[in-house]
């Protein structure tokens, strides 16, 4: 029988005491005494090599438990979620972080299909801006917006992005594009390239100035001030086509900017053959790939106002 069978114990004390620093934290943590962190942390010693000096009251790992941390925590954290998988009830949930403009915007008015199709799979939304530590969490996958460099996540391509100027059609007239120098623009955080700046540069019309700019950092609160005619936004297609499609918004200008950030499935190494990860993969894709048909069939250009 191989050695390590007998030593999980003792690495998973190891695998405390890197994490606290301290043996003392390690033994209030695993709920033992501080003379039994020591103990193993000795047979590992005998058997290895030398794994932490005292330097100055405090505990420093050596090279060689540095080398053993990352494997450590990949490896209780894989042997923790599997057990969590063996354990839980066993009803069918996936839990997803999605960015809180994406949800609100684009995924919750067609996340009822989805539950219509798989009425078995229940979804969880964690809307946050920030990227996951999934490590250190139970999200499944992630949709993120950016340049899709996502280290040590399966990553997969969904949609690419593009702004226009929209606006509310019953407050804002036909109007051309040096007619902005009368209007507020509401913009949100993004940087410039990606901005009024960048689509105003696209037109050739980099030098005009409007009467005055509203800032707004988060996009679907951006459209919901341009529906109700707190200015002209510059719509993200991802996040104003129900809206346009119902008239809320229209398209002023056929001039559109493609974005630098693109749409991405992320997910851990673990989440690679979860079943319901599976099925809502291919409904996002389904879903994205008739969005994109609706788009470039021309529904778009019947909200632009001539």
């Amino acid at each position: 029988m191989s050695k390590l069978f007998h030593r999980l114990k003792s690495l998973y004390v190891l695998d405390s005491v890197l994490q606290t620093g301290s043996f003392s934290q390690t033994a209030e943590q695993l709920f033992i005494t501080q003379s039994a962190v020591s103990q193993h942390i000795k047979q590992l010693e005998d058997e290895i090599g030398l794994l932490f000096v005292r330097q100055n009251r405090v505990l420093q790992p050596t090279d060689l438990a540095e080398a053993l941390r990352s494997k450590l925590k990949q490896g209780f954290v894989e042997l923790e979620h599997g057990w969590s998988l063996a354990t839980q009830p066993k009803q069918k949930t996936l839990t997803l972080s999605v960015l809180p403009s994406f949800a609100s915007s684009w995924l919750l008015p067609r996340l009822e299909r989805f539950s219509s199709a798989y009425p078995d799979i229940e979804i969880r939304l964690s809307m946050t801006e920030q990227q996951v530590d999934f490590d250190r969490s139970n999200i499944d996958a992630g949709i993120r917006y950016g340049l899709g460099n996502y280290p040590n996540l399966i990553t997969r391509h969904l949609m690419d992005d593009y702004l226009f100027p929209v606006a509310s059609r019953t407050q804002f007239p036909t109007m051309s594009i040096d007619d902005l120098t009368q209007q507020t623009l509401i913009r949100d955080n993004s940087a410039e390239y990606f901005n009024w700046e960048g689509w105003l540069e696209l037109v050739g019309k980099k030098h005009l100035q409007p009467k005055k700019f509203l800032f707004i950092s988060d996009g679907s609160l951006m459209i919901k001030a341009a529906i109700a005619g707190h200015g002209i936004a510059l719509g993200r297609r991802s996040l104003v086509h129900d809206e346009l499609n119902s008239g809320l918004l229209y398209r002023l200008f056929a001039e559109e900017l493609k974005s630098p950030f693109s749409y991405y499935l992320v997910m851990p190494p673990r989440s690679r053959t979860c079943p319901e990860l599976k099925a809502f993969t291919q409904w996002l894709v389904d879903e994205i790939q008739q969005f994109d048909l609706t788009y470039n069939s021309g529904n778009m250009s019947r909200n632009m106002m001539s």
